[in-house]
C-alpha cells in the first residue's frame, strides 16, 4: 500500500497530476489495460510494454492537457510517473510514439466497438448509472495528412479488410471542405455517458447509423440492460425504421422530430389540424434567462406505418419571434424590387397586368399583397419630315405599374407563421409521459452534442499514429474511453451534489467557478481547480501531494468529497 503525505508546492519530481490519478483509478476499475491485452494479438516476448498498458498511457495522456495534440506524447509524459500508472515496464522507455502506434495497429484489428461497449456497460453497472433515455447522433471526425489504405500492406485477413474504416474526402458536419473524415456514431445516457461509440466510414449516412443503433439497443437489452427511450434526430424517422421500432416482441420506445416529407407531409397536416382545433396546453419555459423560450402544444394519436403514434405539435415563442422577423425582412427586401417593377414600361395594359401578377406570384412576394394601379401615358408621334396635308400623328400608349401600398397577406402569413413557429414530435410512447415531459425528453437531445465537442478538433489526430485507417479506428475508441471517464466523473460530481442538497436543503458548497456556489459541476471545473495539483514520488511506494494555492486544495477536496473520495484514495 502506497503512503501519501501532504505538503505545499515544492520542486518538481516525477509526478501524477490529480485528474490523471483519478482517471487511472477509474480505468483500473474497468480493467481497461487487461481487457485490451485479452482482445489483441501480441507476443509478450516481443513487447517490453504490453499493448494494453501502452494504450492506457495514451488515454491517460489526454488528462494531462486538454489542448496539446497527441503527437507530442513524449512531451506530455516527460514528467509523469509512468512506473506507478502502468508498472515497472515503463523504466524501459518503451512508452513512445512508435510503440503506441504499433499498439493502436493491433487494437484496430480487434473488435474495438465491442470492447468499448463492454467497458461502458461495465462502467454503468459498477457506478449505478441508470439509462432513462438513450440519445443518438453522429458527427464527423476530421483528420489531416495522407493515409495508407493499401490493403495488401496492412497485413489483414479478408474478414478484417472488409471491416477496415474508410477515410473519405468531403464536407464534414462543421461545413469544412476537403477534410479527411470518418463518421462517429454515439448513443449516450441522459447523463452524457456514451455506452456505444462506433467509428464508421466517412460516407456513412445518418439513416444507416440509426438502423445499426436500433440493432445495438436490442442486443444490449438482451444482455439485461434497460436502454430507456431512444431519442434521435429526424433521420431516424422513415417508414422502415418506424415500423421496426414499433413492432416485434420487444419494441423500442422512441422520440424524434417528424420530418417535413414523412408520410405524405404528416408534419404539415398535423400542424394545420392543431391550429384549427385549438386546445393548446401551456408548457412554460425549459431554460433560464430572459431569452428562454416558452412552449405550448397539443397532441393527437394517429396510426402511422400501421402503428399508433403520438404526434405532439409544439409552438415555440422563439421560433414565432424568428418567423415574424423573417416576414419583416422579406417585406424590406421586397420594397426595392417593387421600385424596379415600377420603372418598367409596357406596350399594352395586358402586359402590365401580367407582369404585376407574375411579380406578386413570385416566392419572394407570396406573403404579401399590394394596392396597385396601371397608369396609361399617351403620346403623339409624327412621321419625320414635312407634314403632308391631312397627316395625323400616331398615338402611342405606354403603361406603367404603380405600387401604392405593400402589406401582409394575412392568410399567407398565418400559414407561414404556423409552419415556422412550430414543429411536430413523433413518438410511440403513448402513455407514462405527459406531453410536457415528452417535449423535455426530446429537448434533451443536446446532451449527445456535448459528448462530441472534444472529439471534433483535428489536432487530436496525427499521421504519426494514423498511418492507416486501422489506427484511426483504434484512436477513436481510445478517445471515446477518455470521454467516458470524464463523463463518469461528472456524473458522480452531480450525484454527490444532488445527495448533499437532499440532506441539506438550502445548503451551499462554494467550490464553483471563482469560488461561487456549486450548481452543475463539470469535469472541466475539476480540471481547472486541480491545475498543478499533483502527487510527487518521493521514494518507491511513498508519495506527497502538492498544490499551488490553499483555495485549490480546498475546492478540489470538496469536489472529491462529492464523489465519495479523498485525495488519499487516489494513490493506492
Amino acid at each position: 500500500m502506497a503512503t501519501v503525505e501532504m505538503k505545499p508546492m515544492g520542486g518538481r519530481k516525477k509526478i501524477i497530476p490529480l485528474v490523471m490519478a483519478l482517471g487511472n483509478k477509474i480505468l483500473n476499475s474497468l480493467g481497461f489495460a487487461e481487457k485490451i491485452d485479452e482482445k489483441v494479438e501480441w507476443d509478450a516476448s516481443q513487447w517490453a510494454v504490453s499493448p494494453g498498458k501502452l494504450i492506457k498511457a495514451l488515454a491517460l495522456s489526454t488528462f494531462a492537457d486538454m489542448k496539446t495534440p497527441l503527437t507530442r506524447l513524449q512531451d506530455r509524459l516527460a514528467e509523469i510517473d509512468l512506473r506507478y500508472l502502468i508498472g515497472e515496464e515503463a523504466a524501459t522507455n518503451g512508452v513512445n510514439s512508435f510503440n503506441v502506434g504499433r499498439a493502436l495497429g493491433r487494437l484496430g484489428k480487434s473488435d474495438t466497438d465491442g470492447l468499448y461497449e463492454t467497458l461502458a456497460l461495465t462502467a454503468l453497472k459498477t457506478n449505478g448509472i441508470p439509462i432513462g433515455r438513450s440519445h443518438s447522433d453522429t458527427t464527423t471526425l476530421s483528420f489531416y495528412g495522407e493515409y495508407d489504405i493499401d490493403m495488401d500492406r496492412m497485413d489483414l485477413t479478408e474478414e478484417e479488410k472488409a471491416e477496415v474504416l474508410k477515410i473519405e474526402q468531403g464536407y464534414n458536419k462543421d461545413g469544412r471542405p476537403g477534410c479527411s473524415q470518418a463518421v462517429l456514431g454515439q448513443i449516450v445516457t441522459e447523463s452524457g455517458i456514451a455506452f456505444a461509440s462506433r467509428a464508421m466510414d466517412g460516407a456513412t449516412s445518418d439513416v444507416e447509423w440509426n438502423k445499426d443503433a436500433i440493432k445495438l439497443l436490442r442486443r444490449i437489452q438482451e444482455e439485461g440492460f434497460s436502454t430507456g427511450i431512444y431519442v434521435a434526430d429526424c433521420k431516424a424517422v422513415f417508414s422502415e425504421l418506424v415500423s421496426d421500432m414499433s413492432g416485434g416482441e420487444r419494441p423500442i420506445q422512441f422520440v424524434s422530430r417528424c420530418p417535413a416529407s414523412f408520410e405524405e407531409k404528416l408534419e404539415s397536416r398535423m400542424t394545420e389540424r392543431a391550429y384549427a382545433a385549438g386546445g393548446w396546453q401551456e408548457y412554460g419555459h425549459f431554460g433560464k434567462g430572459a431569452r428562454a423560450s416558452s412552449y405550448r402544444g397539443v397532441s393527437f394519436t394517429e396510426n402511422v406505418c400501421s402503428h399508433p403514434m403520438r404526434l405532439l405539435v409544439v409552438e415555440s415563442s422563439s421560433l414565432a419571434g424568428k418567423a415574424d422577423a423573417a416576414i419583416g425582412r422579406k417585406m424590406d427586401a421586397l420594397v426595392p424590387l417593387a421600385g424596379k417593377l415600377e420603372k418598367n414600361t409596357y406596350a399594352c395594359h395586358a402586359d402590365a397586368l401580367a407582369a404585376c401578377a407574375e411579380f406578386f406570384g413570385d416566392r419572394r412576394a407570396r406573403l404579401f399583397s399590394a394596392a396597385t394601379r396601371i397608369d396609361k401615358t399617351t403620346k403623339e408621334r409624327w412621321p419625320r419630315g414635312r407634314r403632308k396635308a391631312g397627316a395625323v400623328p400616331v398615338i402611342e400608349e405606354t403603361f406603367k405599374i404603380v405600387v401604392e401600398k405593400i402589406q401582409r397577406n394575412e392568410d399567407a402569413c398565418r400559414v407561414f407563421m404556423q409552419n415556422e413557429s412550430s414543429f411536430v414530435i413523433i413518438s410511440n410512447v403513448l402513455d407514462g409521459l405527459s406531453d410536457k415531459d415528452l417535449l423535455a425528453t426530446y429537448k434533451g437531445q443536446q446532451i449527445v452534442e456535448n459528448s462530441f465537442r472534444l472529439l471534433k478538433g483535428p489536432q487530436l489526430a496525427s499521421v504519426i499514429y494514423l498511418k492507416n485507417p486501422v489506427r484511426i479506428k483504434a484512436l477513436t475508441m481510445v478517445l471515446s474511453v477518455a470521454l467516458l471517464v470524464r463523463a463518469i466523473i461528472q456524473f458522480k460530481l452531480r450525484e454527490g451534489l444532488r445527495e448533499f442538497k437532499e440532506k441539506h436543503p438550502g445548503g451551499k458548497l462554494f467550490a464553483g467557478w471563482n469560488g461561487r456556489a456549486l450548481a452543475n459541476p463539470t469535469y472541466r471545473l475539476l480540471y481547472e481547480h486541480a491545475f498543478d495539483c499533483h502527487f510527487e514520488r518521493e521514494d518507491y511506494g511513498k508519495y506527497s501531494f502538492a498544490w499551488p494555492y490553499v483555495e485549490s486544495k480546498e475546492r478540489v477536496g470538496t469536489l472529491l468529497w462529492l464523489m465519495g473520495l479523498d485525495v488519499l484514495d487516489l494513490i493506492e
